[in-house]
């Protein structure tokens, strides 16, 4: 399976395979997310996304089963620390019914090729702390935790 990268008139079709990730989100933190975006507004989120360079998407199956965007970041030499250019994996989702198919795989592979091809430092990934299926899936692909966010309520 060879993912490709989504163009603009994919926006979409990212907002519709977010949806599931959304709606887990909602339910494990009603706090922090919305349950039903509006479906207009995650398209154009998606198409101003989609329109920045230093962002690539991109989408396994056909339709479209998966997808994995990317966000190349850049930091300064500062006086704590030195320059990084790293490749965030800001979202990355594989609808339920054909998780465990490669699909995840296959988009991990495409961010780890556009990471070589950016010549970045280190590729990231966010993830919440209740995901602990995603959290196998990213210990598996070689990732490992880096640093820890807490939380409290006044």
């Amino acid at each position: 399976m060879t993912p490709r990268r989504a163009t603009p008139d994919d926006a979409a079709t990212l907002a519709r395979l977010n949806s599931h990730v959304q709606s887990w989100h909602a339910a494990h933190y009603p706090e922090a997310f919305f349950p039903d975006p509006s479906p207009e507004a995650l398209t154009a989120y998606f198409s101003d996304r989609l329109a920045d360079p230093a962002c690539t998407a991109f989408l396994t199956g056909d339709p479209a089963l998966g997808y994995a965007l990317c966000q190349l970041q850049t930091r300064e030499a500062s006086i704590f620390s030195p320059p990084v250019r790293r490749l965030l994996v800001d979202h990355i989702a594989v609808a339920p019914e054909v998780r465990r198919q490669g699909h995840g795989r296959a988009l991990l592979k495409a961010a780890r090729a556009l990471a070589r091809d950016l010549k970045v430092d280190e590729i990231l990934l966010d993830t919440w702390e209740a995901n602990h299926e995603a959290h196998a899936f990213f210990r598996a692909a070689g990732f490992a935790p880096r640093r820890m966010l807490f939380r409290a309520t006044p």
